[in-house]
């Protein structure tokens, strides 16, 4: 016969420290945090069941970005399961235990996104989502195709008004976040343990094979381009965004066209370019111009916008511009001997995208190079982003310091009644359960 367990749930469980005098009952070390939601928190006594909810104040968390080189030292540095805490260098421990402090005092939140999700993929997947998790409480980016099409969207919102884009009044950093960035958070990180298909890590590992390559070949090009000026190459690099994006729509229209004429017979390769980044950025664009307006005239109306110098001033294609005209200019005149790799790309494309709605940014000491270069800084500049890496760690830490002190002595102390004294302590036995 086969034995049942029972397990017997106290609801006493549910109520934690740090525990009070109960308002009702005036039993001592009795009245406990029970839910901390929003900007509320539920507190519930042991003994009597009394239950009162509490109004917390608003918060105002400064947004920092972290490189996937951050995350990654700063897991080795704690997880003594991997065997490599002697080997990394102290400053990543010293970064998790400050960035873990900051976070729990609800003074900064720093968000995953798609990038750290990639970067994962190879190896360490768990655990590096584990890191990136703790530190973000559930607080994403949205991907950098949404990104960049919001940002075309209002740009061609004031197109078709003859005006200028406002960009410090038409998006903010709340507008790109899935979650809320100023919430209190809650005691627990709820996490989906998703298995990872190998056909997915396939693909990835065979989008950056193709990267690379290509890649490649545009480094023998620039190499050869000893003449051109880095004004050059960043006018070029900028009106292939929007070119590229017309020329695939305009391309996926003809193979429609002739797949409706019996002419071809479309792949599922073909079927899903019709929902790729040109399709649904064209669909969003339309949606501005009047229903009643001819279909073709309001269809070349995007494609010029598309295909005009105006896209130079949306702020990821003009930082997105002048990195890669950063690159270009150096290999052509023999400052880079090799080509960039693909996490070159990818942390490219993560600043040109993120950098415009943080705080600060932690990059790595290439990339870091790349955006105090004079003119590029120039553009960086524009933004109020605080750019660190570990050339400046100093200045970072310095930074954090500051976000710290300048917390008011109320918030301190809502903090540690909401949550406990020792709540700040930093999680170093988070690979330990």
């Amino acid at each position: 016969m086969k034995k049942t367990r029972t397990i017997t749930i106290d609801p006493k469980m549910f109520i934690s420290k740090p525990f009070t005098k109960c308002p009702k009952c005036n039993k001592e070390e009795s009245f406990g945090s029970l839910i901390i939601s929003g900007g509320h928190h539920t507190k519930k006594c042991r003994e009597c069941w009394h239950s009162q909810s509490f109004k917390l104040p608003p918060l105002d968390k400064k947004v920092i970005y972290l490189d996937q080189f951050v995350i990654s030292n700063m897991m080795k540095a704690i997880n003594d399961k991997l065997g490599k805490k002697q080997k990394v260098d102290k400053t990543y421990l010293r970064l998790f235990e400050k960035l873990d402090r900051l976070v729990k005092l609800q003074l900064i939140i720093c968000p995953d996104s798609e990038f750290h999700r990639e970067e994962s993929l190879l190896s360490f997947y768990t655990v590096l989502k584990r890191m990136y998790e703790q530190l973000s409480h559930g607080i994403s980016f949205y991907d950098s195709t949404t990104i960049r099409r919001f940002q075309l969207c209002e740009d061609f919102k004031s197109y078709i008004k003859d005006e200028q884009c406002d960009w410090v009044k038409c998006l903010d950093v709340d507008d790109l976040l899935h979650g809320d960035r100023n919430e209190w958070q809650g005691r627990l990180i709820i996490s989906i343990k998703s298995k990872i298909d190998q056909k997915e890590i396939d693909i990835f590992r065979k989008r950056r094979l193709e990267i690379h390559n290509n890649f490649n070949s545009i480094f023998e090009t620039w190499k050869k381009q000893t003449a051109k000026t880095y004004q050059s190459f960043v006018k070029e690099i900028s009106t292939s965004f929007g070119t590229g994006i017309a020329d695939r729509y305009v391309n996926l229209i003809a193979q429609y066209f002739q797949a409706s004429m019996g002419a071809k017979t479309l792949s599922t390769g073909d079927m899903l370019s019709f929902t790729g980044e040109s399709s649904v950025l064209i669909t969003s664009l339309l949606h501005y111009l009047p229903n009643d307006s001819n279909h073709a005239e309001n269809l070349h109306k995007v494609l010029s916008y598309l295909r005009s110098e105006r896209l130079e001033q949306v702020p990821f294609n003009e930082i997105y511009s002048a990195f890669w005209g950063v690159i270009a200019y150096q290999i052509s005149k023999g400052g880079r001997k090799k080509a960039p790799n693909v996490g070159m790309f990818t942390d490219i494309e993560m600043v040109s995208t993120l950098m415009p709605y943080c705080d600060a940014i932690f990059i790595d000491k290439d990339m870091h190079s790349i955006l105090n270069f004079g003119p590029s800084r120039k553009i960086v500049s524009k933004h109020k982003t605080k750019i660190f890496s570990l050339t400046n760690v100093t200045s970072f830490f310095s930074y954090l310091e500051k976000i710290e002190n300048k917390a008011s002595k109320k918030h301190i102390l809502t903090v540690k009644e909401t949550y406990g004294e020792d709540w700040g302590t930093p999680f170093y036995e988070m690979y330990s359960h």
